[in-house]
């Protein structure tokens, strides 16, 4: 997996609705690195924190697909799975 780098200000705008494309875009960034389709990403929610503390998000595409990142404690994103993979092997839900 391809991790992509962005800076702690980045992380804060998750909170920040109206700011979010950059995120939104580093996330596609991940997506589309791993070689799946995302024209752009159309929402963002957070799922939780894994054991290791990394935090987990899932991003919808515009297409209709739907994936699961994990944002690494180093601020790294690193592209874990599609929703519905992620969803049969931890039975949580990603949106």
């Amino acid at each position: 997996m391809r991790a992509l780098s962005f800076s702690a200000a980045i992380l804060l705008l998750l909170s920040l609705p109206s700011l979010a494309q950059p995120v939104e875009v580093l996330f596609q960034a991940v997506i589309t690195s791993e070689g799946h389709a995302c024209p752009s990403v159309t929402s963002v929610k957070v799922l939780g924190k894994s054991t290791s503390g990394a935090g987990i998000v899932a991003a919808a595409c515009s297409d209709g697909s739907r994936h699961v990142i994990e944002i690494l404690q180093d601020r790294s994103l690193n592209y874990i799975s599609s929703c519905s993979t992620f969803e049969t092997i931890s039975g949580t839900l990603c949106f």
